[in-house]
């Protein structure tokens, strides 16, 4: 089964994630060129390593401060999906219709009992 993320991406699909669990510094050197080009900012390769949003370890930097993901852990819940809130302002800005989150999430919803 698949770890999803609270906000419904799947982990194991995640670039950061995969080189993390291989260690592959290229893919880690490249995602940090990638970060500095798309957002301006120097990040360390510490700050793209990633066990994934429910992991205890690591999370990827924007992951660990990330506002969907820390009101799910305050709710104690695995995924948004089991929040009666769910959709919320908070995942507007990736769960647009049609995103493979909202409709992970939905999915999630629809087999939860």
């Amino acid at each position: 089964m698949s770890q999803f993320s609270a906000c419904g991406f799947i982990c194991e699909e995640c670039e950061a994630y995969k080189a993390t669990q291989s260690m592959d510094m290229e893919v880690l050197t490249r995602h940090q060129a990638n970060y500095r080009e798309q957002f301006g900012k120097d990040i360390s390769i510490d700050e793209l390593l990633c066990d994934g949003c429910r992991s205890s370890g690591r999370q990827i930097s924007f992951c660990a401060i990330c506002e969907i993901r820390n009101c799910a852990i305050t709710r104690g819940f695995d995924t948004c999906a089991e929040c009666p809130d769910f959709p919320c302002r908070k995942g507007a800005f990736i769960w647009k219709e049609g995103s493979v989150s909202l409709n992970n999430l939905k999915s999630i919803k629809t087999t939860k009992p």
